[in-house]
């Protein structure tokens, strides 16, 4: 009976060995869960890149929950926060959108909006001004955020004195600056 007892003990002790084995191998994954990095809030992502841009960030005029969706066509349903701006004067092409989609479906349709709206733009300024400005401007995405990005200046003897080319690859390192200051606050 000893015998018995002392084998049942014995298997015991093993299966609670192994138990803890396995609970250990899955501890370090939660630990590194745990490390994850939050994702900003929608304020420290739109001042991150207002910041990057000085006294260089045009848009001051904030559109309204109404204006954004017309302007856009995008569903209120679709996002838990946004902002958007644009210039006073309307000569200017700048402009800067920040969206945080509520899940995934809704950011492919904001996506989706802002590309389509994109090229609406660059199809306006072909009979205005900005083009080159507007060809360099981009959606970008990162974690729950959906952004389109016009922004920038660029050096005078670039503007005026070189081809378009040169101009838009001036304008998408201005665009640039926008999306490194997001990614920065990823790290």
């Amino acid at each position: 009976m000893k015998k018995k007892i002392m084998a049942l003990v014995l298997a015991l002790g093993c299966v609670a060995g192994a138990f803890s084995a396995v609970t250990a191998v899955e501890q370090p994954v939660s630990m590194e869960a745990a490390t994850k990095k939050k994702a900003p809030s929608l304020s420290k992502v739109y001042s991150a890149v207002k910041k990057a841009y000085g006294s260089n960030y045009l848009p001051s005029y904030r559109l309204s929950n109404d204006e954004f969706e017309k302007r856009y066509a995008i569903s209120g349903k679709w996002y838990s926060g946004a902002i958007a701006e644009l210039p006073m004067i309307n000569v200017q092409v700048d402009e800067l959108v920040i969206v945080k989609a509520k899940n995934k479906s809704a950011k492919k349709k904001i996506k989706s909006a802002l590309l389509n709206y994109r090229e609406d733009k660059i199809e306006d300024a072909k009979h205005y001004v900005g083009l080159e400005k507007c060809l360099a401007s981009r959606v970008y995405v990162r974690g729950d955020y959906v952004c389109f990005i016009c922004l920038g200046s660029i050096d005078q003897s670039i503007d005026f004195g070189t081809d378009d080319s040169k101009k838009i690859d001036a304008y998408k390192a201005e665009n640039a600056k926008a999306v490194k200051a997001i990614r920065k606050l990823y790290q």
